[in-house]
C-alpha cells in the first residue's frame, strides 16, 4: 500500500479517470490508492477504511496551480500534500503565506 506521499510523487503516472482515495485523518503518511470510481479496487479502499480524496485529473489542476502561485519554486511531497488535502477539505486552493 502506498502513502498519499508517494501517490502524489508518481501523479503523472496515474490515468486521468482514476480517483485518489485515503485513509483519514489525511496526512501525507496517511494509506492511499488510486482507483477507477466503482470498481472492485475503490471497494476494497472504501472497505478498508478510505476514503475519497480527489481525482487525479483535479490533484493535477491544484498542483499546477500551487506552481503558478509560486513562481519559480518547486513543489516539495509535503508541498503536494498540503495543497492536494487543503483543496479536499476547503475545495479552495491553497494560498499562498508570506514564507512562500
Amino acid at each position: 500500500m502506498a502513502t498519499l506521499r508517494e501517490l502524489l510523487d508518481r501523479l503523472d503516472e496515474l490515468d486521468d479517470d482514476v480517483t485518489i482515495y485515503a485513509a483519514k485523518p489525511w496526512t501525507c503518511e496517511s494509506a492511499a490508492t488510486a482507483a477507477v470510481q466503482h470498481s472492485p479496487e475503490m471497494r476494497a479502499a472504501l472497505a478498508s477504511g478510505m476514503t475519497y480524496l480527489l481525482e487525479v485529473d483535479l490533484a493535477r489542476d491544484v498542483l499546477e496551480t500551487w506552481h503558478e502561485w509560486r513562481p519559480g519554486r518547486t513543489a516539495t511531497s509535503d508541498d503536494k500534500c498540503a495543497a492536494v488535502i487543503h483543496y479536499a477539505e476547503f475545495d479552495a486552493y491553497l494560498e499562498p503565506d508570506h514564507t512562500d
